[in-house]
């Protein structure tokens, strides 16, 4: 029996099979997918794309307000589209299917945008499948899944999983106690996470994993200590450092920090004057509130240090924007919440180090007089908790008398 998906704490085990003989169960397809399950968020997938039918993906952790924003409304996320089609025999013509009907499909995904509503970005398989491998040397792996699966960095995962039939083992939201044995059960030999993921378990792993080949890291800044104890937990794998965005997909991979700009890519990523990676639109999907320069060139918003013509190492983000865990998070939005509370007069959120996470969310309020800051601390975090997702909300409050500002009137995040 070939392994599909593997998610112990919710006690599912579900092989490709079962996978096929859930689809020719269905009807319909959903338009929306928005799940808690993860399998039944690929079950949706999957079978929108044996019909061509598209389809948009929503964090199971996007609030009812957030949905609205969206223009997503209840009915929206139970309406399906029938496929009438005849049941699927076999993996091989699943494939054959999905391939048939590849020019029809698209996937709506979101990311954070800077104006604190959620950015959509649409793939083709194409564009959101095009880092996949295939062939011999990959139908033995076995993948540990690490990421929220509604998000690009999850999805890159699943489909090169996916395409070579390979078991995938959900480990994103497991007790981080039991990940160390289910990695060894399972004979895991591929792991893709953040590096807050990574610091998060090494302290839990005592022994190596010997079978792990393949150590992906990314979506944060390269972190060398990481580095360091990967190698010692997984002696035998090898560590790569990518680069990828929900807009461009995953575009460069290294051994380190150090990034190369492959001859292939070259006509299709420039630097900037003041030293801004520059994405070709042809590279991009379509995306709402993209910026393009002389109208062919997408900012990333990242700026680089180059090394020389093709080598660089990323600095920093140009934006405000602060990465939680691997979510990027727009303080304004924070701030917006927390203002609608009673008592506030002002407030700024910014980021903190913190050894684990990378960053923590800090805010600093100033309150009006005759409040008392535990309660007011108190309502905060109840508007917050249910109209924000977890890593939005900050881990730290300090009532100030004022907040910093610049000369021209402006909050200072320092």
């Amino acid at each position: 029996m070939s392994l599909f998906w593997i998610d112990e704490a919710q006690g599912i085990k579900k092989s490709y099979a079962d996978l096929i003989a859930d689809m020719n169960a269905k009807s319909g397809c959903r338009r929306c997918i928005f799940y808690d399950n993860p399998y039944h968020i690929f079950l949706e997938l999957v079978h929108s794309m044996a019909y061509g039918i598209g389809v948009e993906m929503l964090d199971s952790n996007f609030s009812e307000s957030e949905r609205s924003r969206l223009g997503v409304s209840p009915s929206m996320l139970v309406s399906e589209t029938e496929t009438g089609g005849r049941p699927i025999a076999d993996f091989e013509e699943l494939c054959t299917r999905i391939d048939a009907a590849k020019e029809r499909w698209s996937v709506t995904i979101y990311t954070s945008g800077t104006t604190g509503r959620p950015k959509k970005v649409t793939h083709s398989l194409s564009t959101i499948a095009r880092s996949v491998k295939q062939g011999p040397r990959y139908k033995d792996n076995v993948w540990a899944f690490s990421f929220n699966p509604t998000h690009f960095a999850g999805l890159q995962v699943f489909f090169q999983a996916f395409f070579n039939r390979n078991p995938m083992l959900y480990i994103f939201d497991t007790d981080k106690n039991e990940v160390h044995s289910l990695l060894l059960k399972y004979g895991v030999t591929n792991i893709s996470a953040t590096p807050t993921f990574y610091r998060t378990l090494l302290p839990l792993m005592e022994h190596p994993l010997p079978d792990v080949r393949i150590v992906t890291v990314g979506g944060e800044k390269f972190d060398s200590n990481v580095l360091k104890d990967l190698g010692r937990v997984m002696p035998h794998a090898k560590i790569r450092n990518v680069y990828a965005s929900t807009e461009a997909g995953s575009l460069f991979g290294s051994v380190g920090e150090i990034f190369e700009i492959n001859e292939s890519l070259r006509p299709f990523v420039k630097i900037s004057d003041d030293r801004e990676l520059l994405i070709h639109k042809s590279l991009l999907g379509a995306a709402e509130e993209v910026s393009l320069a002389d109208g062919d060139w997408y900012h990333t918003g990242d700026t680089v240090t180059l090394l020389d013509e093709h080598r660089f190492v990323f600095a920093a983000r140009k934006t405000e924007m602060i990465n939680i865990g691997g979510y990027k998070v727009n303080p304004h939005e924070v701030e917006e919440q927390i203002k609608t509370v009673d008592g506030v007069l002002d407030v700024l959120v910014k980021s903190r180090h913190n050894r684990i996470t990378g960053n923590i969310l800090v805010a600093d309020i100033v309150k009006a007089s005759g409040y008392d800051e535990q309660q007011l601390e108190d309502s905060i975090r109840n508007i917050l908790v249910s109209t924000l997702q977890a890593w939005k909300i900050p881990r730290l409050f300090h009532f100030v008398n004022e907040l910093p500002k610049s000369r021209t009137g402006k909050k200072v995040r320092t």
